[in-house]
This record gives structure tokens, sequence and C-alpha cells, in this order.
């Protein structure tokens, strides 16, 4: 596999998720056939006791952190660090930390996870990744500075200043929004469901980075008032993290409620200092519309709209 945008960006190592069962696949490079690669020695933290709020709620048995070095207890317990280091996964100097996420959106594709590069195939044709640098890396988020925030048209002066910032998270299953615009964001976005329900592309929020454009339409962020409660308090943030769950619905639910309101999914938080109070978390929406590639080495963030299988009727 060759990528045109970035030398020596190709396949490394993916990890797919069909159903609860995680496989591995291991692609041979030609610089690397006779090496041996998939072990990896690396610290885990042991929980031998948890809260029943909100773990009980959890259908996983741990947590995968992909945050900078600077986030980890110590560099023994960044996976990405120790994987590079000690070859668990193909790849030359320019892509070992480096990783793709691709997110499913329907049951005729899998979720994967590539280290050492990025898979083509998951971006759509004709597209090529932007890349966006990674700000305050010291913190250890993957953390984008945001230019501005336009919804339903309208750009709203909120990232005037030019303190906003954007956490792209894998384990947030929503779109994280500070309190100050979150309210704002639901009055523009929220509208009456058509014959498609909610599955449209208008009204749109628009999410300005400094080399790319996320534009995130009803069907990304929306679903029909009376399903899946529209605002989510901080308090409810950690339930809604790696549960992709919330956001599934059946496919005609909103066509049944040609007169419902199609309420965007937002998730109110005001994250603390050191973090900006213009925070946004980009969780699950974006990674499922976009083919989203994080490369520590930079540090820099990469986005391309996603090639998804979708169903022959």
């Amino acid at each position: 596999y060759r990528v045109s945008d970035t030398p020596g960006a190709s396949l490394g190592t993916s990890m797919l998720q069909a159903g609860k069962k995680t496989t591995s696949d291991f692609v041979n490079l030609s610089e690397d056939r006779d090496k041996k690669h998939g072990c990896l020695y690396m610290r885990f933290n042991t929980a031998t006791d948890m809260t029943d709020d909100p773990f009980e709620n959890f259908g996983f048995d741990g947590i995968l952190g992909l945050g900078l070095r600077s986030l980890s207890q110590a560099p023994p317990f960044n996976l990405v660090e120790s994987g590079a280091k000690e070859g668990a996964w193909y790849g030359d100097d320019h892509r070992l930390k480096m990783f793709g996420v691709f997110l499913a959106v329907s049951d005729f594709e899998h979720s994967e996870i590539t280290f050492g590069g990025y898979k083509p195939e998951h971006i759509t044709a004709g597209e090529q990744i932007s890349w966006n640098k990674v700000y305050d890396g010291h913190l250890g988020h993957w953390q984008l500075a945001v230019k501005s925030i336009t919804a339903d048209g309208v750009r709203l002066p909120f990232c005037d200043d030019g303190t906003c910032r954007a956490v792209v998270d894998t384990g947030t299953s929503l779109l994280g929004v500070p309190r100050k615009i979150g309210r704002e964001l639901v009055l523009r976005l929220r509208h009456k469901s058509s014959r498609a329900g909610c599955k449209t592309n208008l009204p749109a929020l628009e999410i300005q980075l400094e080399q790319f454009t996320l534009v995130l339409g009803p069907s990304d962020i929306t679903r029909a008032e009376g399903g899946v409660a529209a605002l989510k308090e901080p308090n409810a943030a950690a339930q809604e993290q790696t549960n992709s769950t919330a956001l599934k619905m059946p496919a005609n639910a909103a066509q049944e409620q040609t007169n419902a309101t199609c309420m965007p999914m937002l998730m109110f938080m005001d994250l603390p200092e050191p973090l900006s109070p213009k925070t946004l978390i980009l969780g699950e929406p974006v990674l499922q519309k976009y083919y989203t590639v994080f490369d520590a080495l930079a540090p820099r963030i990469g986005f391309a709209t996603a090639h998804h299988v979708r169903p022959t009727l």
C-alpha cells in the first residue's frame, strides 16, 4: 500500500473490532519481512476496587489510553511510545508513532485502529489527509486550535479571542462543548424533522481548525427528541465514555416521527485549568465521519472524510 500525500505513511499493524471480538492484522511490508513484530512489554495500572457508578454501566474490561506521553504516569505506561520503541509494529521512523482510527457506522464494516501508519482505503476517494498542529502537548491531550464555530450558517463570536481549543478523544461518545456556547448551539441546530427524519445535512455545525473544517450535520449529531437525552451535563460524562450504544437507534426511528424535533446531541462540559475554558471535546461523531490519524512524533492530527460501506438496497 502507498499513500500519496504523506511519504512513508502506509500500513502498519491493525486491530479490528468485530462485535465483541478483537483481532489483529499484521501486514508484511517489504522492508520488514525478516523482522519479528507483535510483542510488547509495557506497564499497566490494575484496578482492584471500583465504584458502581459509573463502572457498572461499562461493557469493557479495561481502558487502552492513547494520549500523549506526558499524560501517562510514566513512559512505560504509554502504548504508542512503548510500541514504537520496542518495534511492536511495522513502520519507519516517520510513522512509528502514528496511528489511524476508523469507527464503523453499521454492521457492514468493522471499527479499526492501525499502529505505525494508517490505511488509505478508509479515506474517501479523491481526498487527502489535512494535518493540524497539536498545541500544549505537555498537557498530554490531543489538543487543536479552533479558529471559529459556525452554526446553521451563522459564525459565532465565541472564538474571536483566539483561545478556543478542541481535544480529540477516542473515549468520548458525544460532542462536548462549554456551557457558554452550548445552549446557543442547541437553539440554532434544533429543528423539525423532515420526511427523512434527522438524516439530513442541514442545519450544520462547522468547526474551523487551522487546516481543516469539520462539518457535522443532523445525521452526525442529532437524534429525534423523545429518544436519547439531548443535553448531557458533566456528571453524565463518565457514563458516555466509550459507550457507543447511547448513539444507536433503529434506522427507521426518525422516519416514524415526521413531526418530531431533531435535537443536537451535545454534552455540556466546562473543563478545569490548565485547559482553556473554551475547550471542545471531539468524540465519536467526529471520529465516525472523519478518518482520523494521530501522529505523536510531530505532534499533529490529520483528518479526511471516512469511506464507509453503505448497505445495498
